[in-house]
């Protein structure tokens, strides 16, 4: 008895925890639910950081040489980002699949604690406390985080705020978050953190506290950092040198789609992100009409924040890239937009504890829980309405849709291409619901065993599919998706591909002007323009494409593989 009122207790003092848990796990739930497996967003997911966590995992567990299966064998080691963060000795332990989502969820959680954490420092209402970090957690999971940085943001913010001196165990958690972040992605928006703290308190009395910090941080990310650092002795040499970086009147022309996407991590046009944007307006309203100077000033700050990272690339590759500091020429400067999520989460906190208004707070729970809702059932729910369209739209209508959305086309049209009956292949609509956006699904591992079977340790080139996904069955590849690599093998690559892009301007400046998708692109499946024997130049022997290919230089090997429609294996003669 005396355990059970135990728990109750438990159980009552924390129900904030208890909601919040609840509410990102809505994500999981619901795709289990529809789908039996969670969904996962490919793009810099699926596509990319698995990939290379799973390279780094073979070199952990002892195979040295798996950075070869990339790009014919001449991806450095040292261009693999995130080779030094300890959190990778989980992969002697954990599978791949293990590994992505135990580092998934414990951001998520981490995050959401972190927050509350700084939070209760500012209001003692738990619920308003929980509230808050369920938006922080929320929106700052919505992009894939390469390192757990922004996930400690508000932790490390609560000790500049709140602590005069900093114990051991403050530096070993600063230490060992830095040690597994990245100074590209997270460590100007942490070196925000002082400025922001500085607003908060109105004061400078805590400089030890702010020296500590910076010179743990510094230090720590500068070791995690080695590889970057060593890449930039090749700037000349790597693909990065040729970025192009957006003239700031575009980015004029954007500003409010750039508004939304710099706090939410996602497009105006995928509407999820809508109650957001309400929420951060309203909470600015009402900080900026506050009579309290830190919230005055941190409003202002979020848009002193947010114009600068419209305009700073630009600025300094005209001032200085172009001269001597062109090392730096492939660093987005525009990070620093990371810490604004933080201190937008924060405004909530600060606004829930200091309102009167009974009906304002309302409101505030109101879009904020909305926020999160939409935010954790986005994914599944976008999946659902994909498959349905693919399943009963006409081919052909389904290339026009995703034509029309990835060039920002109005709603109204849209609209009339949903809403005509004549469209659709029947009248019957068909509810298959089996997602190749799950992490076994998506990865293919029975049929590209079968593959690597037969290509052994040769290299292939992907055409119509994910190179990453040979990968991901240990086959080696000439493609793929690389944030850092070598000049040289870009110009090498882009024979394969020189007809294809010259027929598309649109493809022509996406491969030449920034080249992380070292893809083998193309423009019409019945017409393709490319040259397989300079992608066996390259390294590939073999082709695996998504669709049948006539060509005078492949041998057909097996069309579809396993009895699969969309797997086609060739050797290039």
């Amino acid at each position: 008895m005396y355990n059970l009122k135990k728990i109750n207790n438990f159980v009552l003092e924390n129900y904030n925890h208890f909601f919040a848990l609840i509410l990102l796990s809505i994500y999981y739930f619901l795709s289990l639910i529809i789908f039996n497996e969670v969904v996962v967003k490919p793009h810099d997911n699926l596509d990319f950081t698995v990939v290379y966590d799973h390279v780094i995992g073979r070199i952990f567990n002892g195979d040295f040489d798996a950075a070869s299966y990339f790009l014919s064998g001449t991806l450095k080691w040292f261009y693999i980002e995130n080779i030094f963060y300890p959190t990778n000795l989980l992969h002697l332990i954990l599978d791949n699949k293990q590994y992505y989502f135990t580092i998934e969820i414990s951001k998520k959680i981490l995050s959401y604690f972190a927050f509350y954490i700084l939070a209760k420092s500012i209001s003692k209402n738990k619920f308003s406390s929980s509230v808050s970090a369920l938006v922080y957690s929320s929106i700052v999971n919505l992009e894939k985080l390469f390192g757990f940085g922004i996930v400690m943001m508000p932790y490390f913010l609560y000790l500049l705020i709140n602590k005069k001196k900093l114990k051991p165990k403050h530096f070993f958690i600063i230490i060992f978050v830095g040690l597994n972040s990245t100074l590209v992605r997270d460590y100007l928006a942490l070196c925000l953190l002082i400025p922001t703290s500085i607003l908060i308190k109105q004061s400078l009395n805590n400089l030890n506290t702010m020296i500590g910090y910076f010179a743990s941080i510094s230090i720590s990310i500068a070791i995690s950092s080695i590889p970057i650092i060593l890449s930039l002795i090749d700037i000349n040499d790597i693909h990065r040198a040729t970025f192009e970086i957006n003239d700031y009147y575009l980015n004029l022309n954007n500003f409010l789609n750039n508004f939304l996407a710099y706090f939410s991590f996602e497009r105006l046009k995928d509407l999820y992100p809508l109650p957001t944007l309400f929420l951060y307006f309203f909470i600015l309203y009402l900080s900026i009409t506050s009579r309290r100077k830190n919230l005055i000033s941190l409003a202002f700050f979020i848009i002193l924040i947010f114009t600068v990272s419209l305009f700073i690339n630009p600025f300094l590759k005209n001032i200085f890239f172009s001269n001597f500091l062109n090392f730096l020429q492939g660093f987005n400067f525009q990070r620093i937009d990371r810490v604004l999520p933080l201190i937008i989460s924060i405004l909530i906190v600060y606004n829930l504890n200091l309102l009167n208004n009974s009906s304002f707070k309302k409101i505030i729970y109101f879009l904020s829980i909305f926020t999160v809702i939409i935010i954790q059932i986005s994914i599944p729910t976008k999946e659902v309405g994909k498959l349905f369209l693919k399943n009963n739209l006409k081919e052909n209508k389904y290339i026009e849709l995703k034509k029309n959305v990835k060039n920002n086309n109005s709603y109204i049209k849209l609209a009339k291409l949903l809403l005509d009956r004549n469209n659709y292949k029947t009248n019957v609509f068909s509810h298959n619901l089996n997602s190749t956006n799950t992490f076994d699904n998506y990865y293919r591992f029975e049929e590209y065993s079968f593959i690597k079977s037969v290509v052994k340790q040769e290299r292939v080139i992907s055409v119509g599919l994910d190179p990453f996904i040979a990968v991901m069955s240990d086959i080696k590849v000439i493609d793929g998706y690389h944030t850092i690599y070598s000049m040289d093998y870009k110009k090498r690559f882009r024979e394969i591909i020189a007809d294809e892009l010259e027929a598309n301007d649109w493809l022509r400046k996406y491969y030449d002007n920034w080249g992380n998708r070292v893809y083998a692109f193309y423009n019409d499946s019945n017409k393709l323009l490319i040259n397989f024997k300079a992608a066996k130049s390259v390294g590939a022997n073999y082709v695996i494409s998504a669709f049948p290919i006539k060509n005078v230089e492949l041998e057909s090997i097996c069309e579809n593989c396993r009895d699969n429609k969309d797997i086609f294996l060739y050797k290039i003669l």
